[in-house]
């Protein structure tokens, strides 16, 4: 299922509304494909050698929600969403790095790069991915162990 799978879904329907399925259908797919990755034992090359990427946690989910949720509280804040918007792509390396470090899955990664690219400069979308990654947080909580 997560083969070719774009961790980056359109927030929007062809109307230009949000999407009726994102906060359920999309978020629900997002976590399964999180935890197949785990089944089918997720490998990386290190140094020459195939060293296995260690099982993706609610807590490593939990953790990079609570970053965005900050960015989200400092724009209800009035601060400038130009302001936060170098530190929010800024996930992007941070991802990077829990990636290399083994605390989270490839597709995990690939969820956090997406979105972010996904995101660009627009406030509304980034309003749309804080609560649509609440959403597979909710989904993950129940799904994933710690």
């Amino acid at each position: 299922m997560c083969e070719g799978y774009r961790f980056r879904v359109d927030y929007f329907s062809e109307d230009g509304k949000i999407r009726e399925d994102l906060f359920s259908d999309e978020a629900e797919k997002v976590v399964k494909c999180f935890i197949a990755k785990n089944n089918n034992r997720d490998y990386k090359e290190y140094r020459g050698q195939r060293k296995l990427v260690k099982k993706l946690s609610s807590s490593q989910i939990r953790k990079f929600y609570e970053e965005v949720l900050n960015f989200k509280t400092q724009l209800d804040n009035e601060k400038d969403f130009r302001e936060i918007l170098p530190y929010f792509r800024m996930l992007k390396a941070k991802a990077n790095v829990a990636y290399e470090r083994d605390v989270i899955n490839t597709n995990f990664k690939k969820f956090i790069d997406d979105n972010v690219d996904y995101v660009g400069n627009d406030k509304k979308r980034f309003d749309i991915f804080c609560t649509f990654f609440e959403a597979v947080l909710a989904y993950a909580k129940g799904t994933l162990r710690d």
